[in-house]
């Protein structure tokens, strides 16, 4: 039996991998000639090779790391011409630019890494910031440790919280603050309520992504973790300021007093939506008398330990100045039998 050369099995290789090439377009069924690389229906590219772990990494650098591709032009596009990018796809524009919802499909993707890794490998490190900066001027022994319970089983329930609904959190958010921009730029009549969607597609997508692959670069560190929270937010309000700034072309004048109104709206429809919440756990924690309920969280059971302290703290407090008055009241009794101090004497004493 005659073994293959080394060339003759490097070429019996190649033509293993190769696809089998037919004159219909494996995208949209239509006619496409032998010798045409790209179909003239959908545009799709024809494939030649099975998928092996080379072309797999092609692909993959071609797609997102190739400078000519349109989700890396568009991210750069996103700091130095936002009003191009998201007016261009108000405008129709779909192939120089990443759409929409693809944007913000990505940025969903990184935020879903983000949230794995952080329950997963890196709880600690979030839990153990809310506790240092819940105890910073807490010096009561007491205290400290019921402050420390509390901040860490509110920073657990959280990280469950947010990673188990964190696409919803996303999806909520883009109505919200295009509700809010709506009302902010009430005397703009140059976007309606759907093209405000799409701007907070494109800016909180951006805000986000960014976000999330520092806190994935930094989840290590305690000190980055709470630089990053800390500035965080600022950075994502002077961005969207920014975007909306050559959206609407805005002057300095005009950009501080819509952004400042921006912070008075979404902070008091951040108080109203958290007074609903504190009230809701109030009202279940009185409603139970402060007795576990069933599937009681941890947050909730913090919650509800606490409210069950305080209430204790009350009570004695109540206690003792009953107490404290009574003991006055008698002192001031005994005081008045030893010197003999009649009623009549305290009603005519001398002004």
């Amino acid at each position: 039996m005659s073994t293959l050369s080394r060339a003759e099995k490097k070429a019996l290789k190649k033509q293993n991998n190769l696809l089998k090439v037919e004159d219909t377009c494996i995208n949209c069924a239509e006619y496409i000639a032998l010798d045409q690389r790209f179909c003239s229906h959908c545009g799709g590219k024809r494939i030649y090779n099975r998928l092996t772990w080379r072309n797999l990494i092609e692909d993959f650098v071609d797609r997102f790391l190739n400078l000519e591709n349109s989700f890396l032009r568009t991210f750069v596009a996103m700091f130095t011409r936002p009003d191009e990018v998201i007016g261009g796809y108000m405008n129709g524009m779909r192939k120089k630019y990443l759409p929409a919802f693809s944007y913000f499909a990505i940025a969903l993707t990184i935020a879903g890494v983000y949230s794995f890794l952080l329950k997963n490998y890196f709880a600690d490190v979030f839990t153990g910031m809310q506790a240092d900066a819940s105890t910073m001027f807490v010096s009561d022994p007491e205290q400290l440790a019921m402050q420390k319970e509390f901040a860490e089983g509110w920073a657990e329930e959280w990280i469950e919280l947010a990673t188990d609904y964190q696409s919803m959190f996303y999806f909520a958010a883009i109505p919200l603050l295009a509700v809010i921009s709506r009302i902010v730029f009430w005397n703009y009549k140059k976007y309606n309520f759907v093209e405000h969607l799409v701007i907070y597609l494109y800016a909180y997508s951006h805000t986000a992504m960014i976000t999330s692959v520092l806190y994935i670069c930094f989840m290590w560190s305690e000190t980055a973790f709470q630089i990053i929270g800390f500035a965080g937010m600022p950075l994502a309000v002077l961005y969207i300021g920014y975007v909306l700034k050559r959206l609407f072309k805005l002057d300095a004048a005009g950009i501080i007093l819509k952004t400042a109104l921006f912070g008075v709206v979404l902070t008091a429809i951040t108080v109203v939506i958290g007074g609903v919440f504190g009230g809701l756990l109030i009202f279940n924690l009185l409603k139970n008398d402060g007795q576990p309920a069933e599937n009681e969280s941890s947050f909730v059971k913090i919650m509800r330990e606490s409210f069950e302290q305080g209430k204790r703290k009350g009570e004695e407090m109540s206690r003792k100045k009953k107490v404290k008055d009574s003991m006055e009241q008698d002192s001031v009794k005994r005081l008045e039998d030893i010197l003999e101090i009649t009623p009549d004497m305290i009603k005519n004493r001398p002004q």
